[in-house]
């Protein structure tokens, strides 16, 4: 039988994976889901905030590796036309966009959409720009945008994924009238036993995403000041410097920072490496001020680490389930004291919680079932 295809649209994949979560998102879709559908993605040939292209890749080019195409704009040369002719010539069933605000691989295809010069439906993942947090940051940009496309009805014909009731809720509130459909984040990392050592008084702490400011890093430096002397803390961060005025301001944070907090940037991780790295660490620290998902946070979990996070995450119930916290922003004291409390652990202590983080993040996850949830979810959109 012949298998529909599917046209992934994103500014930044593979071999980059400095844009974070929804790399990870679409490469678990494609791995996950390639035996159901012809999968073309179509991206740029550099990885975000760099001005060099990838050395490897010939860009302008469709080919295929390991059953998945793909096609990399030189992203200084991206046009209209040439957008067109890729999608004439791949035919997809169905445009799946990853980004709401990326003018060459979201903004312009619904514009195209609209001028009747794409015929394939359209359906649209957030991918968590629409929420509360990020419509805060360029809010005048964004909302005048809104209200103009609101307007001209640019997006009557989008469908969207939201990944949870949060973005639903984010989503129908500018588009109340658009089809959306709830279909949990895909992850293909697999649970591992965590390998740190843990004893008393001290908490090996990493922050895992990128460097801006809605993954909120400049809070956390702020907390750490708060912690009392006779507990070390290492704070090693792990990520893409997206925004340098930003981190320059964490660095000043950084020197301010009594000697018992040790903080280390550890520059990028590998996209294979992350769950080796991190399962040799405590705790994850994201005090984030939004994510849709949480690719870190999931693969946190799966490698036995509990999490100290917002609470504008989907993952509320961590106390519950003796694997974390979920703390609103606006409540400093308890961020402090659960960094207090997981220092205090000796290993037994730890590893409870590190089994915990393993047990509720497996039954929180159901591969199958969400594998079968996106299958389902393209063949909706291909066949209306």
């Amino acid at each position: 039988m012949k298998k529909s295809k599917i046209a992934i649209l994103t500014d930044w994949y593979l071999p980059g994976n400095k844009a974070g979560g929804p790399v990870k998102s679409i490469y678990s879709i494609v791995t996950l889901l390639n035996s159901f559908f012809d999968f073309y993605i179509l991206t740029t040939n550099r990885d975000i905030g760099c001005a060099e292209p990838y050395s490897d890749i010939r860009p302008n080019n469709l080919f295929i590796k390991d059953n998945i195409h793909y096609y990399y704009f030189d992203q200084k040369k991206i046009s209209s036309n040439q957008m067109l002719m890729v999608l004439n010539e791949i035919k997809p069933d169905l445009i799946y966009l990853n980004s709401f605000w990326s003018f060459n691989l979201s903004i312009n295809i619904v514009r195209l959409k609209n001028k009747k010069l794409i015929t394939a439906p359209l359906l649209l993942a957030p991918r968590g720009m629409l929420s509360k947090g990020a419509m805060s940051l360029k809010s005048l940009k964004k909302k005048l945008y809104l209200f103009y496309v609101k307007h001209l009805g640019w997006y009557n014909a989008v469908n969207y994924h939201a990944t949870n009731q949060q973005e639903f809720k984010d989503v129908s509130s500018h588009f109340p009238k658009s089809k959306i459909l709830i279909i949990p984040n895909l992850n293909s990392a697999i649970s591992v036993l965590n390998n740190s050592i843990k004893t008393e008084k001290t908490l090996r702490l990493f922050y895992l995403s990128r460097i801006s400011k809605v993954k909120n890093l400049h809070f956390a430096l702020e907390i750490l000041k708060n912690i009392p002397p006779d507990i070390k803390i290492n704070y090693d961060i792990f990520g893409n410097i997206e925004d340098q005025n930003y981190w320059n301001d964490c660095l000043e944070i950084i020197r301010s920072l009594p000697k018992n907090i040790i903080v280390t940037y550890k520059n990028e991780l590998p996209f294979n490496s992350v769950q080796k790295v991190i399962s040799n660490y405590n705790c994850l620290f994201l005090p984030t001020l939004n994510e849709n998902y949480g690719h870190s946070i999931v693969e946190s979990l799966l490698s036995g680490c509990p999490v100290i996070i917002s609470d504008n995450t989907p993952w509320q119930d961590l106390e519950l389930n003796n694997c974390g916290y979920s703390i609103s922003l606006n409540e400093n004291s308890k961020f402090i004291n659960a960094i207090i409390e997981l220092a205090n652990l000796n290993q037994d202590g730890f590893n409870e919680k590190s089994n915990a983080a393993n047990n509720y993040i497996c039954d929180k996850i159901d591969l199958n079932t969400n594998i079968n949830l996106y299958k389902n979810l393209f063949d909706e959109f291909i066949k209306n």
